[in-house]
């Protein structure tokens, strides 16, 4: 009976010896490969606090310097449309002046043609408004233009249709209905026109 008891007391001991060396050997190889040079991590360099406020620095003030450009880019295109809505502010008010000029115009071709010299007293004051109205323009920005005898320029004249003429050359303007205008040399109503075409043979 002893040596029954003898040899399973042996057996025991044997199996709990066992899981010791297997743990003994797991221990090993994962001594090992933490020791492998594979698995060293390279290690980055420090920054300094300096260096890295410096780097903050020169950030900063990239992004100031590029935000006053912008700034500065804004106050110019504000300024310019600001002096175009002064400069082109009256364009309305100018446009429904103009047909009393073309009136007054008229007028006085009709005077002249009629060869009336009752009517001079009244040619001449109606001529000195007319040009009195044209300087006030004139010094608010508006320019007039004639477009007689000149070729027909589509950016500056409206063709009103066409006529047959063979002592100008086609497309030159040979009656002219209304006169153009120009405020700050930018259009302001094109001169309406008849241009001359050849005539059928």
């Amino acid at each position: 009976m002893t040596d029954v008891i003898t040899e399973l007391n042996a057996e025991e001991f044997v199996m709990a010896k066992k899981p010791e060396s297997n743990q003994n050997v797991e221990q090993e190889e994962g001594q090992g490969a933490t020791e492998s040079p594979e698995a060293v991590q390279l290690v980055e360099p420090e920054v300094s606090e300096e260096e890295r406020l410096k780097a903050e620095l020169i950030e900063a003030k990239d992004r100031l310097l590029r935000l006053a450009a912008e700034f500065e880019n804004y106050k110019k295109v504000a300024q310019r449309e600001q002096q175009n809505s002064i400069k082109f502010a009256n364009e309305n008010l100018i446009l429904s002046l103009l047909p009393v000029i073309d009136n007054l115009e008229q007028a006085v071709l009709a005077c002249k043609k009629s060869g009336d010299s009752a009517n001079n007293n009244v040619l001449v004051g109606v001529e000195m408004v007319l040009k009195q109205l044209i300087d006030v323009l004139s010094r608010v920005g508006i320019e007039v233009f004639s477009a007689l005898n000149l070729p027909f320029d589509p950016a500056r004249h409206e063709a009103m249709g066409e006529q047959e003429d063979d002592t100008v050359q086609p497309g030159t303007v040979i009656v002219e209905y209304q006169k153009g205008y120009v405020i700050h040399g930018r259009l302001l109503r094109p001169a309406r026109v008849v241009i001359a075409k050849r005539p059928k043979s």
